[in-house]
């Protein structure tokens, strides 16, 4: 006799009844992915700008400036020069080039910005001392092509004084700023000479307006002391009348893209993206294109603060400007950082860079900061020479960068949730394009002035979990679901359209 066949302690398996799966290989791969992801983010994804322990010149200098209260986040490079009457003290502190690690010189190339301003205000101070042009000259008197226009009526002495009712920028390059924003692109590559006279003849002046800050005014006087010159174009009258005459022999304008000096340091946006490099003609004289060193604008410095500079005039304050400052031929003067008096300065910034150019004309002293980065300088001269401490970020922009951070990281979750319980490939493919693109705006917008590439791996984790999954399930799903293809369809292109749309931001 046999044994009878024991009884199942539970209900047998049918093909109704699916067999449970382990959770191990899906744990597995959540855990192997958040790992992955953050070492990729902290590898290769965006980056803090912070100054490195690199420096130059003089020690003291650089440790006062590294140890500034409030920290240097948010800058990658600094070069600074402190001026009194007794000559230039240099320091170069952070690493300027990733394809050259080491802190910035005194020769070291940096984009200058609006600081140029002040050369094109002293070229227009030492026309009225040549006699070639008068404040109260209508800008038609020397663009000829502007008569009978409002742009030619204004004054050259408005156009210093940002007071003529211009708009900040003509038609062509507003819209070249725009697109500049879009793409990470140069905003005046489309504007030359001509192109801003065309733009001017058609200009909009509101007279009523009071000050408002103006490159294209700027730009119009510049060209309009060329032609009183006589002039081939501003490079020739910047070098004749000014740079070259003090020797400033490292300080140049850009034209054309080949006029860029091969030698200039390169800038960075906010997440580490390299910047695009600003040239063209139309705006030189307002500097959207001009170069230097901290060498070269010390010299500068040295020569407005003891009267030797051509067109010293232009210091003079001439007009008001906002409710406590005052404006000379493109020079402002307001109260110093800490107070105590008054200083005449202007600063500076092009897509990748900040400058800073002060000085304190009763004592004779100046201070100079060159950054490329696109984090504020003002505040490391106004921590230096005040003592106050540099500020964080402004509210809005913490709230900005960690909300896009919470919507690609809230993305990432939903692609994986679905990718775990999928019974089709479109709807979750649909899912990973709008991941995708949360992450791809993560890259552009997210919280880099205080946290570094980790964080973005930290929402990508997510994504590349559900890319995973599906990689290992994809072949048993069929591709379109049983309901609602008339959803996933457009959903995913909806989504195909916004990850490329940011990466135009980029």
């Amino acid at each position: 006799m046999t044994s009878p066949t024991p009884a199942l302690t539970g209900p047998a398996p049918t093909a109704t009844s699916p067999a449970r799966r382990s959770p191990g290989p899906v744990l597995g791969l959540l855990a192997g992915g958040a790992v992955a992801a953050i070492a990729l983010g902290a590898a290769v994804g965006p980056q803090q700008q912070t100054v490195s322990s690199a420096w130059s010149g003089d020690e003291t200098l650089a440790e006062s400036i590294r140890t500034l209260p409030g920290g240097l986040d948010g800058f990658r490079s600094l070069s600074v020069a402190e001026i009194d009457p007794d000559g230039v003290v240099f320091a170069g502190l952070g690493d300027a080039d990733p394809a050259h690690p080491e802190a910035p010189g005194p020769d070291t190339v940096f984009e200058l910005g609006s600081i140029t301003k002040t050369f094109t205000g002293a070229l227009f101070a030492d026309a009225i001392e040549r006699g070639e042009v008068a404040p109260d000259d209508r800008l038609a008197e020397h663009l000829t092509a502007l008569e009978g226009t409002d742009a030619g009526d204004v004054t050259l002495a408005s156009l210093s004084q940002h007071s003529s009712g211009l708009p900040g920028l003509g038609a062509t390059a507003a819209d070249g700023a725009v697109t500049s924003l879009i793409l990470n692109d140069n905003a005046y590559a489309s504007s030359t000479t001509a192109q801003l006279i065309a733009d001017a003849a058609i200009a909009p002046v509101d007279p009523d307006q009071g000050a408002v800050y103006s490159n294209f005014g700027v730009s119009l006087l510049g060209t309009a002391l060329v032609e009183a010159a006589g002039a081939d174009d501003y490079a020739t009258l910047l070098d004749e009348r000014l740079t070259g005459p003090l020797g400033m022999e490292h300080t140049t304008v850009a034209a054309t893209a080949a006029e860029v000096p091969v030698d200039a340091v390169p800038g960075f946006l906010l997440n580490g993206t390299p910047a695009p490099r600003w040239w063209g003609e139309g705006y030189l004289p307002a500097g959207s294109s001009t170069f230097t060193t901290a060498s070269d604008l010390a010299i500068w410095a040295q020569a407005n603060l003891d009267g030797s500079a051509p067109g010293a005039a232009a210091l003079e304050p001439t007009a008001p400007l906002g409710a406590e400052g005052e404006i000379g031929w493109g020079w402002i003067t307001s109260a110093s950082f800490d107070g105590a008096g008054t200083q005449t300065w202007h600063n500076g910034g092009t897509a990748g860079f900040r400058t800073i150019l002060t000085m304190d004309r009763d004592a004779g002293t100046a201070f100079i900061a060159l950054s490329n980065t696109v984090a504020t300088v003002d505040y490391v001269a106004m921590s230096y020479l005040s003592g106050a401490p540099i500020p964080g970020p402004a509210e809005p922009y913490l709230i900005l960068g960690w909300s896009v951070f919470g919507i690609a990281l809230a993305l990432g979750v939903v692609a994986l949730l679905r990718a775990l319980r999928a019974k089709a490939l479109l709807p979750s493919l649909s899912d990973l394009v709008w991941a995708l693109a949360g992450l791809l705006l993560l890259w552009h917008s997210g919280p880099w002035f205080a946290v570094g590439g980790w964080v973005w791996g930290v929402a990508l984790a997510p994504t590349l979990a559900a890319v995973g999954l599906l990689a290992l399930r994809g072949r048993s799903l069929p591709f379109l679901p049983a309901r609602r293809r008339w959803f996933w369809w457009p959903t995913a292109a909806i989504g195909v359209a916004a990850a490329v749309g940011v990466t135009f931001l980029w």
